[in-house]
């Protein structure tokens, strides 16, 4: 049984082989917003204190006590919200490299979607660090990168009965291994702050914002 389900996976990131253009440099950029499917829309309390006991059980410290069906769904409810903050994610992601192709200056400074992956993950802007954790959602980089491993198999929520019992009780893992897979695919340029800011919107959030836009144009 594997126990260690809380330990991230080591990134070995590639190194570009070609010279990127660095003209871009010192230069700042407005990235597209980030726009999530709420963190507790469909993940109810009770099944996120299954996915709790699951995890305990799992890891040696806590007795099953109840059927572990109940449990696995719980789990698996946590698991389907993963995979929606995913596609959510790999959505922004393929934006902002299209973003980063129509600009001469990014085109060609090796930027690569894993560069984004890496941006939002281990360089979070500071007022998007702050909305994650005004939702209650403090270990944002752990959700985010499990997200976009996970999106990688699953790019829209599979059925309960598709998924195995294994991958379900360890998933962690899985989405941790997946997600270091999917940094190591390619040599991409690392973004810094200093050169790109973007918003972060929940989806009702950002249709509100549109509907504001839209209410002042006809008034």
């Amino acid at each position: 049984m594997l126990k260690t389900f809380w330990h991230r996976m080591p990134i070995c990131y590639l190194e570009m082989t070609d010279p990127a253009d660095t003209s871009w440099q010192g230069r700042r950029w407005d990235l597209p917003p980030l726009i999530l499917h709420p963190f507790d829309r469909g993940l109810d309390t009770a099944a996120a204190a299954d996915s709790i006991k699951l995890s305990l059980y799992l890891g040696g410290m806590g007795e099953l006590g109840l059927e572990k069906e109940p449990l696995l769904r719980g789990r698996y409810t946590e698991f389907r919200m993963l995979c929606l903050v995913g596609k959510d994610v790999m959505r922004w992601i393929a934006q902002c490299v299209d973003f980063a192709g129509r600009d001469q200056a990014l085109a060609n400074a090796g930027i690569r979607p894993q560069s984004f992956a890496d941006f939002l993950v281990n360089r979070t802007p500071p007022g998007v660090a702050a909305r994650f954790e005004s939702w209650g959602v403090s270990d944002y980089r752990r959700i985010v990168s499990r997200a976009i491993g996970v999106n990688a198999v699953f790019p829209n929520p599979p059925d309960f009965g598709v998924i195995s019992t294994e991958f379900l009780e360890e998933y962690y893992a899985y989405a941790d291994s997946l997600f270091a897979c999917y940094q190591g695919l390619t040599p991409f340029t690392r973004i810094e702050l200093a050169s790109f800011s973007f918003a972060l919107y929940t989806s009702d959030e950002y249709l509100s914002t549109l509907g504001c836009g839209l209410g002042d144009e006809l008034g």
